[in-house]
């Protein structure tokens, strides 16, 4: 009875310094938020000057003469762009739909039409992923200035639907429709301007915009939670769409074939991976590789990850990444190691609730019936 009683002690001892720890570290997250406040009241004030720069025309902005389309954020990363601009491509495809990218961490320079000479590389993995997806039938462009971008479409292409992937805050350029994506478990309402928050610029940026679609929402959402969020959003809900993720099949990178298995080594290389190891987690035991967003995979890497999916192989196993990491992983494709392994990428799809009032609303402003620049 004392062994009894001296492991329930232990156990009881051990749970309360876990609490204890976990609430320590809350508590100093607080305090550290606390801390960085004034700093983010500095940048939301010179974000909030250099917006009214640009509202009272002392900086100016390039208004593109194209039907166009802004798919932005006010929050730092991972709200969704990616599967919204595949998603409006698709729905515009009459309209002759390109996309204009920055092409974030590409090793080229100056205005590029991705072509099936490029890479992740040399075009980004975001717009590649784009390309990989429509091939030549949709145009691709980067471009660091905007406007440059826009002007290189104008002269191959007759008459293109523009749609800018994270432009929001690029405020030399403007789209005449502009999105703005937030994730239902990160809203702006709750969040502070960078570096005590995760907010690019001020909570009132969000009136810059002519729709707003709230992504990642969770199963199960009610009419009530969503009137909840609403409220404390205070923006136009007509215009205010809830959107989840539908998840596919796995795709193989390569001749590998899917198998049942019991486990996933899940790698990835994106902003937010957690709904997809949530997903994944419904079916499969799931172990997350996890690196930065953007991030250029090496042959270390692929040793590593390898090394890792070695230590449960004994199961029956694969390896699962997305579909913008899969691109980056091309490269490699030809690589022993992956070649033998089962390499798998999610595919997922958006889903918008009150779907063809959405679509209405896009398609109604590029036939021009109900067009507002903001």
């Amino acid at each position: 009875m004392a062994g009894v009683a001296s492991g329930h002690f232990l156990f009881n001892y051990g749970f309360r310094s876990c609490h204890f720890l976990i609430a320590a570290y809350l508590y100093s997250m607080q305090f550290l938020r606390l801390l960085l406040l004034p700093f983010s009241l500095i940048y939301g004030f010179v974000v909030s000057v250099r917006n009214w720069l640009f509202i009272t025309g002392l900086k100016k902005t390039y208004l593109i003469p194209n039907k166009s389309v802004t798919v932005g954020n006010i929050t730092v990363g991972g709200t969704g762009k990616s599967p919204m601009t595949i998603y409006l491509t698709q729905l515009l495809a009459e309209f002759n739909p390109a996309i204009l990218s920055r092409g974030y961490g590409r090793s080229t320079k100056g205005p590029r039409l991705a072509n099936g000479m490029d890479s992740a590389s040399t075009i980004g993995d975001e717009p590649f992923m784009y390309y990989q997806r429509f091939g030549a039938t949709v145009p691709i462009v980067v471009a660091e200035e905007r406007k440059a971008g826009v002007e290189l479409l104008n002269e191959r292409f007759r008459n293109p639907t523009i749609i800018l992937d994270d432009a929001f805050q690029h405020r030399q350029v403007r789209a005449r429709f502009q999105m703005v994506l937030m994730t239902y478990d990160r809203p702006i309402f709750r969040d502070f301007p960078f570096p005590a928050g995760n907010l690019r610029e001020n909570r009132s940026g969000i009136k810059r915009a002519n729709a707003v679609v709230i992504t990642k929402c969770p199963d199960g959402i009610t009419e009530k939670e969503k009137e909840a969020f609403l409220q404390k959003l205070r923006f136009p809900s007509d215009n205010v769409f809830f959107s989840h993720i539908v998840y596919g099949e796995f795709i193989p990178l390569g001749n590998a074939h899917w198998k049942p298995v019991e486990k996933l080594l899940l790698v990835t290389g994106i902003a937010n991976p957690k709904p997809l190891k949530k997903h994944l987690e419904k079916h499969y035991t799931v172990e997350l590789v996890q690196f930065p967003d953007h991030h250029a995979y090496t042959e270390k890497d692929i040793q590593a990850i390898h090394q890792k999916f070695d230590t449960f192989a004994t199961r029956p196993c694969a390896i699962v990444t997305t579909e913008k990491d899969a691109v980056r992983l091309l490269a490699f494709s030809e690589h022993p190691l992956m070649v033998k392994a089962p390499w798998f990428y999610q595919a997922m799809q958006l889903q918008i609730d009150r779907e063809q009032e959405f679509n209405d609303l896009l398609l109604n402003y590029v036939t021009g019936t109900n067009e507002r620049s903001s």
